[in-house]
């Protein structure tokens, strides 16, 4: 059975803030979040089948100070946010913040597969005034609506942004400085960064996927790698992997993984002893071993569609077949003429330079 993921609907819900610290940066913080809905307006706009609707929630420790500037309203409808609309003032009830929007949130697309969610979390200090929700409720509460395919990212100032959204087990994270140019570098991170985002789910929409555990899967994956620009050539040594990101290495149909970078795939990267093709732990297997270089162009066109329809995976190719098989870049870097196109791969640049030229 395959399903597809038709999104009819993104909520982006964000999290502003709004302590008196922020009022430093009280003007960068409005016209960043201005560029943001931009970049939402733009993604409304290119694919008129998927829906965007918004929420900003700016939170204070003064309970009748925090609130929405706007909740689940269309894209089109928002206006311009000014000053009038941020304040700082007050401390950081942070849980607080995150447990309530995700709650309220929740309530309302629930466990609809067909509705995406991604939660951006902006704050420049710690937790220190919360009353309602405790830091280990929220974390819990997270990976539940992470497993239900929502997105988080957390962007931090004067505190350990990494460290502080691992402990609430948000995958991504983006620390920026608080200041003039370290907001305006922020906001421009999370304009691309969301951009990209919107780019995958378009991708994903077109995707089939062999049941629902994989097309849950791949949704659930969008969590990492948010803020990361993903490099269009392979490494020299891939040594580690993210947990979205994929080793793809020559094999043989026997799927005998004795040497080479298919030695490095069983070793490191759950490659299958006896399995020759596809995916494998956090390894792709493109066989290379059976003959001609014409016998490997359909095992590296299963991989191209593969990658295409997994735009929640980034893909590292080796220099398949130019090794132990015995082959050449110049012999082997055509086949990948298509991946070129997609975002996801990366290639050798011994590939590249046979494809540029």
């Amino acid at each position: 059975m395959e399903t597809k993921t038709n999104f009819t609907s993104v909520y982006n819900l964000i999290i502003i803030d709004e302590s008196g610290s922020m009022d430093c940066v009280r003007k960068h913080t409005i016209d960043g979040c201005n560029e943001t809905l931009n970049t939402i307006r733009t993604a409304a706009s290119e694919d008129a089948t998927t829906k965007q609707y918004v929420s900003i929630f700016c939170f204070d420790s003064d309970l009748d100070h925090s609130r929405y500037i706007v909740e689940n309203a269309p894209i089109d409808t928002v206006a311009v946010i000014t000053e009038k609309d941020y304040e700082p003032n007050g401390c950081t009830p942070l849980n607080d913040a995150i447990g309530y929007t995700c709650t309220r949130l929740q309530a309302l697309i629930g466990t609809d597969s067909q509705a995406s969610a991604v939660v951006t979390i902006i704050t420049d200090g710690m937790e220190n005034s919360s009353t309602q929700f405790s830091h280990a409720r929220v974390k819990v509460l997270i990976e539940c609506l992470k497993e239900e395919g929502w997105v988080f990212t957390f962007i931090g100032a004067n505190i350990d942004a990494e460290a502080t959204a691992i402990s609430f087990s948000i995958e991504s994270s983006f620390q920026f400085v608080q200041s003039e140019e370290g907001m305006q570098a922020m906001w421009e991170q999370e304009r691309r960064s969301r951009q990209h985002y919107q780019e995958k789910l378009r991708r994903m929409k077109k995707a089939n996927y062999a049941s629902e555990e994989e097309r849950r899967m791949a949704r659930r994956r969008l969590n990492g790698g948010f803020f990361e620009e993903f490099t269009r050539v392979t490494p020299r040594f891939v040594n580690e992997l993210k947990a979205n990101e994929v080793f793809v290495f020559g094999s043989n149909l026997e799927g005998k993984h004795m040497g080479g970078a298919a030695r490095i795939a069983a070793d490191k990267f759950g490659a299958i002893w006896g399995q020759g093709e596809g995916l494998q732990g956090q390894s792709y297997a493109i066989p290379t071993m059976q003959g001609g270089v014409d016998t490997i162009k359909p095992y590296v066109e299963n991989f191209i569609r593969f990658a295409d329809c997994h735009p929640e995976l980034n893909f590292f190719v080796t220099r398949i077949g130019c090794g132990i098989a015995g082959f050449k870049d110049e012999e082997i870097a055509p086949l990948f003429t298509a991946a070129t196109h997609l975002p996801n791969v990366a290639l050798p640049q011994s590939f590249w330079d046979v494809l540029n030229k």
